[in-house]
């Protein structure tokens, strides 16, 4: 349960995927525009992800794939003993000022941002046609598997296909979901 998924060497092995899955198949798409997202299962979860992803693209010095982390309030690491805001963890690429929650989606929508972390946020009613892959990290049930994943419909130019790489849910189960929709 819980212990296995918070486990820092799970999130960085799952980081690692994610990264080099979006690098080699998913930048490409919609003309090289795309964009992911990643729903995690917690706050915290969102925050120790923000942080992995930060360390592992800093380490392999890419430059061609920035996050952003999305969740609300403040959030302390039992472990770190620190806390984090979303703006303190979201930094402008061009200002190096912090990105305030209001900014975040016009943020999300320029080409300096490529994937979304997040908890509880944005997983409904957020509008990102680039938007071409989903990651899941996260038990997702009935109605809120198909809001969900959802946020994979809209269309957009060059816009072909989408994906999902689940790492939480029986694919069976979130057919049944659908097909109950």
């Amino acid at each position: 349960g819980k212990f296995m998924s918070l486990h820092p060497v799970n999130i960085e092995q799952r980081t690692e995927i994610m990264v080099e899955h979006f690098r080699n198949l998913v930048k490409k798409r919609n003309n090289g525009k795309a964009k992911a997202m990643l729903v995690t299962s917690s706050r915290l979860h969102a925050v120790r992800y923000m942080l992995a992803f930060q360390r592992y693209i800093e380490k392999k010095k890419y430059t061609d794939i920035r996050p952003l982390v999305a969740f609300s309030g403040k959030v302390s690491d039992p472990e770190s003993g620190f806390d984090y805001t979303e703006p303190s963890m979201n930094t402008d690429v061009v200002t190096g000022k912090p990105i305030s929650e209001s900014q975040l989606p016009e943020k999300f929508d320029t080409p300096d941002y490529q994937i979304l972390l997040v908890a509880n946020k944005y997983q409904t009613g957020f509008d990102q046609p680039l938007l071409h892959t989903m990651y899941v990290d996260k038990g997702l049930t009935d109605i809120k598997a198909v809001q969900t994943l959802s946020r994979l419909n809209r269309c957009h130019n060059g816009k072909n296909d989408v994906f999902v790489l689940d790492f939480a849910n029986n694919p069976a189960d979130i057919q049944a979901a659908f097909e109950k929709y």
